[in-house]
């Protein structure tokens, strides 16, 4: 059989459309919802509103003056906003760049460039309980997610265990009142506020401790019939979520059932890309929320040497464009181990190796 040698042309520039929107957006408000805690509306500019936006999904702002963009979760189902319209959630990082940048005085006005949407996180499809857990910032994809079941008048109960440090870091209590009054009339919707560093002597009548203990020790879990036909979805901090995977392993709930949207910042670990199991699908190229943090090896300039792009076993070395993620562009989010369907990007955190961090 006649073999023919493997094609080095360039790859075809129709393999150009994405399946984020990046747009440019006007900062609509900006409120402050605790000491730490902002909430952004923005508005997209020139009819060009983020397509097929979910609750659960994210999106990258890139602020003026600032080199990366940052990825935020949506605060608010995206069907119920205005067309067009986001809203966020930002928690102040003391010495942050957009801390520092929101703290100095009121942006409204400010045009930013958005895009999105991004991540699998969201609603899964059956009709089991919905047990949430959320911490910190983290309140903003699980809003927005019993938003939308609200919305669709889903036949389960929810539980809604939230994580804060105080008192003074609680937020959102008249939204979820109102989801509670909202939800199905013939199942159940309850919020569960949960402090972590509460002076003991405190007047607050809810429950104290970490977040995950305090669903162990809730009594209103026991009218579950078995911990198999419930649906979690944990957003926040890693160890907040990490602690929460392993409890719901460990009473039974199906490991398919378990959604995780882990919050990363740029001390997190760049994801690898394996080329040896990767078939040129584009999947990862096409959900990029910025230019060049995915790139070809045939395309590396000379700043860059081969073997700080591909450690050996990274790559097949069997195509003309092998991909590498940018250490120095990388942002983080993460959408691109979503993204691929053959678990040829990985993210290594201490030589265990994660697939499914953020976007399960």
């Amino acid at each position: 059989m006649l073999t023919l040698p493997l094609s080095r042309q360039a790859p075809s520039p129709i393999i150009n459309n994405r399946r984020v929107t990046i747009t440019k957006a006007e900062l609509l408000s900006q409120r402050k919802l605790t000491h730490d805690t902002f909430e952004l509306k923005i508005a997209c500019l020139g009819g060009n509103g983020l397509v097929s936006a979910r609750s659960g999904q994210f999106a990258t702002i890139l602020f003026p003056g600032m080199i990366r963009p940052r990825p935020y979760s949506f605060a608010c189902d995206p069907v119920s906003e205005n067309e067009g319209e986001y809203t966020f959630y930002i928690r102040l990082v003391p010495g942050g760049e957009v801390s520092t940048w929101l703290s100095e005085k009121n942006r409204e006005g400010t045009v930013v460039e958005l895009s999105g949407p991004l991540g699998k996180f969201g609603l899964d499809n059956s009709h089991n309980t919905m047990l949430c857990v959320g911490g910190g910032s983290g309140m903003s994809a699980i809003k927005a997610l019993v938003e939308e079941a609200c919305r669709q008048q889903v036949r389960r109960d929810c539980l809604y265990f939230y994580g804060a440090r105080s008192q003074a870091d609680l937020y959102c209590e008249s939204e979820m009142e109102e989801i509670k009054n909202c939800w199905h009339r013939d199942y159940k919707f309850k919020f569960i506020q949960v402090l972590s560093d509460e002076e003991s002597d405190s007047e607050w009548p809810g429950a104290k401790g970490q977040v995950v203990k305090a669903i162990e020790n809730d009594k209103s879990i026991v009218h579950f019939s078995k911990w198999s036909d419930v649906s979690a979805f944990l957003c926040g901090p890693k160890p907040m979520v990490e602690a929460g995977r392993l409890f719901f392993e460990r009473k039974g709930v199906l490991s398919g059932n378990v959604y995780v949207d882990i919050f990363e910042d740029l001390s997190s670990p760049v994801p690898m890309v394996d080329n040896s199991k990767c078939v040129l699908c584009d999947e990862c190229l096409l959900v990029r929320p910025i230019d060049n943090c995915i790139i070809e090896t045939s395309k590396m300039d000379a700043n860059f040497s081969h073997h700080e792009k591909i450690k050996p076993g990274d790559s097949s070395g069997l195509y003309y464009n092998s991909l590498f993620i940018d250490p120095k562009k990388c942002i983080r989010c993460h959408a691109c181990v979503s993204a691929c369907p053959h678990n040829a990007i990985s993210i290594i955190d201490k030589g265990k190796v994660h697939r499914t961090l953020r976007y399960s």
